[in-house]
């Protein structure tokens, strides 16, 4: 537990001096004081900036050793020479966190970046000092209207946390923007991805834990605490640096060693992590985790619109666990009611032949779902459907919601395409109903899904 007190200030900070704040302000000025302003963070700021005597309306201090309250995180964006005293300053002070900003240590590969890097790394080991980074984005909390970092970003209050090594992730990826807690650990001159890990294992907020690696100093330790945390909580991770170029970038990037691919993928199995090929299946699997309730049943049941779209399906769910067994002798026979003679009843179901004509489609189409999702055969769900203009649209969306909230238990991601799908898929995102816009991406979700229940579920 001792974690969760070391690395709260970075998530819950009740004060914050900012180190080296620039007295620009608008567009393109990077200024995190202006950005915790506009976040609308209710603790207590304190720029320093020896040549300002404020900024934007607060008090500026030439040094931490001027300010006169206690500060819970210091945030330094200076050039690099000068980055020890500060930290030692800090040290000095009381301050029980630090994050940097700056780059220019063990990423570039010269030795006065290295000697910089190691006084850093004593100052740390001698005073208990947290230090985030250097060459760190910074962290984020949605549910406290805090973010350390220089660059304004856009989050949702969803339970998933993120540990990145680079600000890019939950800042230049806008699936990401569903994140509620976010932290990025650069160069991990000190905290590193365990302790995040123990930090949002016993995050009530957190319910999944995302996480993007190019390299690391102990993954032995890393691998031992996310085998115990992946039990209580799911652990979905990106693994990159795995080509010999993307691993010389990793090394000039963070200045991590990026590893054996194979020997990353073993290691993250054993331990119970879902490992991802790209940053598509790490937000899909993330947000399916985090959205559906769980998979006990590899067999899925695909409702489609269209015959062609069902194939699709089919070929996606290929390779996974995820099954296309057949529906109930009991549902296949109310199916069947509602089909025209000629139709074949079975998985998937297409149901466009069932509904065309009718009064009211989209209705239909409800009957129809209902009786899928009432079939214990099926574990999940996937439902395929065309959006060509804005009045289905509205339609297709009361449908959906209407059928999570009617079937809280039961997993269903839905395939959105047409003219207005991608508008639906945002808008649905944000209700909390999972939507995709192709088959291919609403399979591996769901077998992700799948794959952790089996691993959670296993001695």
């Amino acid at each position: 537990m001792d974690n969760v007190h070391d690395l709260k200030p970075f998530f819950e900070p009740g004060s914050i001096a900012i180190i080296g704040l620039s007295r620009k302000t608008g567009p393109g000025s990077y200024n995190a004081l202006e950005n915790l302003v506009g976040y609308g963070y209710s603790g207590q700021i304190y720029p320093v900036n020896p040549n300002a005597g404020e900024i934007m309306g607060f008090k500026a201090y030439a040094s931490v050793n001027d300010i006169p309250d206690p500060v819970d995180l210091a945030v330094i964006s200076t050039p690099r020479a000068g980055v020890p005293s500060h930290v030692r300053s800090c040290a000095a002070r009381g301050i029980r966190c630090v994050s940097i900003v700056t780059q220019g240590f063990n990423d570039t590969g010269d030795d006065e970046g290295n000697r910089l890097l190691n006084e850093i790394k004593e100052i740390a080991a001698s005073t208990g000092c947290r230090i985030l980074g250097p060459n760190s984005f910074g962290s984020a909390n949605v549910f406290y209207n805090f973010s350390s970092a220089f660059a304004r970003i856009s989050m949702q209050s969803n339970p998933i946390g993120l540990v990145s090594q680079t600000g890019g992730i939950f800042n230049g990826v806008s699936e990401f923007r569903f994140v509620g807690k976010g932290i990025d650990v650069g160069n991990m001159c000190d905290v590193d991805f365990a302790d995040c890990l123990e930090y949002f294992e016993h995050d009530p907020q957190v319910k999944v834990i995302a996480l993007h690696i190019e390299g690391m100093p102990d993954a032995r330790r890393f691998i031992d605490t996310a085998r115990r945390i992946s039990r209580r909580k799911p652990i979905v991770a990106l693994k990159t640096g795995r080509s010999r170029q993307a691993a010389k970038a990793a090394r000039s990037h963070t200045g991590s060693l990026a590893g054996s691919n194979e020997v990353w993928e073993a290691a993250l199995r054993q331990a119970g992590v879902i490992s991802v090929n790209n940053l598509e299946e790490l937000v899909d699997i993330t947000r399916a985790l985090c959205l559906l309730p769980p998979l006990n049943n590899p067999n899925i049941c695909v409702a489609t619109f269209s015959g062609g779209t069902a194939i699709m399906a089919l070929d996606a769910m290929q390779g996974s666990e995820l099954l296309a067994a057949d529906p109930a002798p009991a549902t296949m026979e109310k199916i069947a009611r509602l089909a025209p003679p000629w139709l074949g009843v079975g998985n998937p179901v297409d149901y466009w032949p069932m509904v065309m004509g009718r009064q009211s489609v989209v209705r239909s189409i409800k009957d129809i779902m209902e009786i899928l999702l009432a079939d214990g055969t099926f574990g999940g769900w996937m439902f395929i459907q065309i959006v060509p203009d804005s009045r289905i649209s509205a339609e297709i969306r009361d449908l959906l919601k209407e059928l999570v909230c009617g079937h809280p238990g039961k997993p269903l991601a839905c395939v959105l395409t047409g003219a207005h799908g991608s508008e639906l898929i945002k808008e649905l995102q944000e209700g909390g109903v999972l939507a995709f816009p192709t088959p291919e991406r609403a399979s591996r979700a769901l077998a992700g899904l799948y794959h952790y229940h089996r691993y959670h579920s296993a001695p």
